[in-house]
């Protein structure tokens, strides 16, 4: 089982929408985030990350994002961008949220195409 990512639940009245956002930049809870954007274009980057939504229960929360990437094709002059929404679970684990770390994508490759 993949190490899990541990993030404080703060207090009640907190916002957890905001407090998720804040917690992007926190560099363990990043590594629970898939901030790839290859699968979208080839010569896709990531332009922004946004938390949009938080659902907690008494056993888990779901943190929904937004992962807004941009694509410039220069032999077209033109730059394709889009937007997607992903969500990543964590489960409670005594005063702590547990989230699993994220896949990390393979590049793409011919070397087993044949």
């Amino acid at each position: 089982m993949p190490p899990e990512i541990l993030v404080p639940i703060p207090e009640q009245n907190v916002d957890l929408r905001l407090y998720f956002d804040e917690m992007v930049d926190n560099e363990s809870f990043a590594k629970a985030l898939d901030y790839s954007v290859s699968e979208f274009d080839d010569l896709a980057r990531l332009v922004d990350l946004e938390v949009i939504e938080v659902q907690a229960t008494a056993a888990d929360v779901v943190v929904c994002y937004q992962v807004s990437w941009e694509a410039f094709h220069p032999c077209d002059d033109r730059t394709i961008r889009g937007e997607r929404v992903r969500t990543v679970k964590g489960s409670v684990d005594g005063s702590y949220w547990a989230f699993v770390k994220a896949p990390t994508s393979e590049c793409r490759s011919t070397h087993n195409e044949f």
